[in-house]
């Protein structure tokens, strides 16, 4: 008993020195968010599309091409320009490239401690940022140059803003986050629902308004404004352009245009579930998630049917209520969550979208809060209906409740873990067959020398890249025929071990021409990727 009252003495000093311990957690999670993947920046290649943005903000760097005017491009300007900005600072490399996402998925998480924290406590907002920061999805879309992690962090800024009734900067978040990447617009219901319920609580206990929808109105309206004067200058610099269309038609063109297709529901809907598995790779975790959702969501029923549970909240202690930060709409929070996260996959679903891991980011951290919900339901069952449960007065059952769910974490995704920082799961760049592009790329620049012509058909977006600022001359074939005709004797092909180049060198032998082979790329695996010809005349 003397040893139990001395552990139970330290808890209760420990738990004093709250302003010191939850910063540092949560800073420990937003490093685990950059270290974790780092090794990622270079060890994989560009994915096409990560080439494509890459490019285009060498071109705004370069001075070639600043405002894009005379480039077909298909996204928002704002990630672009971001990306320039670290190409002139660290120069043209992957790493620069993808640096900006990696920084965003930073913010992501500890924007998730922020939103977790104010909808439903410190517990939630810790354990949330943590989940965010070890799912394989944000490992594996962190160390990439895609525009997702930007516009994750710019729509959960919006939501932060939204829970703190900062209608206008919850306006101007979304506008720039819409500015980043077109699919903004699918969140922006978000947090203009939060923004409505936190307008509402915070009309009825703490400004104590006598008009809260009038308050409400006057919210969204700000909201709507911001959001729209922000998006101003990003239209005017799109409108202004030589270009024939706008970034939103160039995207619908290239796209091959969006319509309701009910027919392929059923497919896309299991395609974006199985890609979901992958926000923990753990199936004792997603198992426990959507058993535990379901019974989330039926206890928040129950609470709302019954009775105004803030009551019941108020009557903790008030050392307890700062320590735990714990508001009192959770249950109309959880509901609010999931039906978001149920209405954008239907959505995706029933368009003719494509089933890419990408659209699937903006849910992680939400699916982060709900998971983070679930695991610590029961202590927060607890707590409600035994008040004498407190961390301040009685803190066995708090402590195992936190070293059990820490020891659940540990089991559970360490595996995950290990498996998303070695990419071996099939999230964002997902480029393992262009691994030694930078070989035939050195080759180029060591031995065939400058002012040569080289030919290609399915990695033209990358050569412009990674021979940029190197004087090549880079022809795209679309055919055989067509290369028969362009090519001549000592001008390069490279061609993708990945695919069959017979019907290529027959059509060259009927034209008097051959490969000769001057160097091939290797992945880590030892088999070959690119492979780097010279074009002969037939002896």
């Amino acid at each position: 008993m003397k040893l139990a009252s001395i552990i139970n003495s330290i808890i209760q000093q420990l738990s004093r020195f709250q302003d010191y311990w939850l910063p540092a957690i949560v800073s420990l999670a937003v490093l685990s968010a950059i270290l974790l993947p780092l090794n990622l920046l270079t060890t994989q290649r560009l994915h096409h599309d990560e080439a494509l943005y890459a490019t285009w903000a060498l071109k705004i760097v370069s001075g070639d091409d600043p405002w894009l005017t005379d480039t077909p491009i298909d996204k928002p300007p704002l990630f672009l320009y971001v990306v320039a900005g670290t190409l002139r600072l660290l120069g043209p490399t992957e790493s620069a490239t993808r640096a900006p996402s990696l920084l965003a998925t930073a913010l992501t998480v500890f924007l998730t401690f922020c939103l977790g924290r104010k909808l439903y406590g410190n517990g939630v907002g810790v354990l949330a940022a943590w989940l965010v920061a070890l799912s394989p999805f944000t490992l594996l879309f962190a160390p990439t140059a895609f525009t997702d992690p930007m516009l994750v962090a710019l729509v959960l800024a919006g939501c932060v803003a939204a829970v703190h009734n900062q209608a206008g900067w919850a306006g101007v978040c979304l506008g720039l986050a819409i500015a980043t990447k077109q699919q903004g617009i699918f969140f922006v219901p978000l947090p203009m629902a939060l923004l409505m319920l936190n307008t509402k609580v915070s009309g009825i206990s703490v400004t104590e308004s006598k008009s809260p929808n009038k308050s409400k109105i006057q919210n969204l309206k700000s909201k709507i404004k911001s959001l729209l004067l922000t998006l101003i200058p990003f239209l005017v610099w799109d409108f202004t352009r030589s270009q024939p269309s706008s970034f939103f038609e160039q995207s619908a063109r290239n796209y091959g245009g969006l319509t309701i297709d009910v027919a392929g529901f059923g497919e896309r809907w299991a395609g974006f579930i199985d890609l979901l598995y992958y926000g923990t790779a753990s199936p004792t975790l997603n198992t426990i998630f959507v058993a535990g959702c379901c019974l989330l969501l039926i206890y928040g029923v129950w609470q709302m049917a019954v009775g105004d549970w803030r009551l019941r909240i108020a009557k903790i202690e008030q050392e307890e209520r700062q320590l735990s930060n714990a508001p009192a709409n959770t249950a109309q929070t959880d509901w609010l969550l999931f039906l978001f996260v149920l209405v954008f996959l239907m959505l995706h679903s029933a368009l003719s979208f494509q089933v890419w891991d990408r659209y699937l980011l903006g849910l992680i951290p939400f699916l982060a809060l709900l998971l983070a919900r679930v695991l610590l339901l029961p202590w927060s069952i607890l707590k409600n209906h035994w008040g004498n449960l407190h961390t301040t007065t009685t803190p066995w059952p708090g402590l195992i409740n936190g070293l059990g769910t820490v020891l659940l974490l540990a089991f559970t995704l360490t595996v995950p873990i290990q498996d998303a920082v070695n990419a071996r799961y099939p999230l964002g760049s997902n480029s393992r067959a262009l691994d030694g592009i930078e070989q035939i790329t050195a080759y180029l620049q060591g031995h065939a020398g400058a002012n040569n012509t080289l030919y290609h058909h399915w990695l033209g977006t990358h050569w412009r890249f990674y021979l940029w600022d190197y004087p090549y001359d880079l022809q795209y074939w679309d055919s055989p025929e067509e290369l028969v005709v362009k090519a001549q004797p000592g001008q390069l092909i490279a061609h993708p071990a990945w695919r069959s180049d017979t019907e290529l060198r027959l059509s060259l032998f009927k034209a008097g021409l051959t490969f000769h082979e001057l160097t091939r790329a290797y992945t880590p695996g030892g088999s070959p990727s690119i492979i780097l010809y010279q074009i002969e005349a037939v002896p």
